[in-house]
């Protein structure tokens, strides 16, 4: 969705929930140790469940880093793709842990 027509919602009272987007996630963790993979799999049923509860929403899919730091997004393969898929135009928002960020390319 295009950035101004959101502001634009927005503005006049609609909330995000309330905006036809293409939704997805993006989950990491930074070791492959069992408690960390249990987060990981945590965060993909919520995100997956949070995005697809929503009506006005259009899951399209996830991103996941598994077992690599993230200090630097060089090695993050996922999260690089995301971003191309973000430029591209391919979805209007991402969930990730603690934030909620847009996507739209200005």
């Amino acid at each position: 969705m295009e950035l101004y027509k959101v502001q634009k919602l927005l503005e006049s009272g609609n909330s995000i929930y309330d905006l036809p987007l293409k939704v997805v996630y993006y989950a990491r963790v930074s070791t492959d140790k069992d408690d960390q993979i249990n987060s990981l799999s945590n965060q993909v049923f919520y995100y997956e469940d949070f995005i697809k509860r929503n009506k006005n929403w259009t899951f399209a899919g996830g991103y996941i880093d598994e077992g690599i730091s993230g200090l630097k997004t060089d090695k993050r393969d996922r999260f690089l793709q995301m971003i191309e898929d973000a430029k591209e135009g391919n979805f209007d928002l991402i969930i990730t842990k603690e934030m909620i960020v847009s996507c739209q390319v200005v």
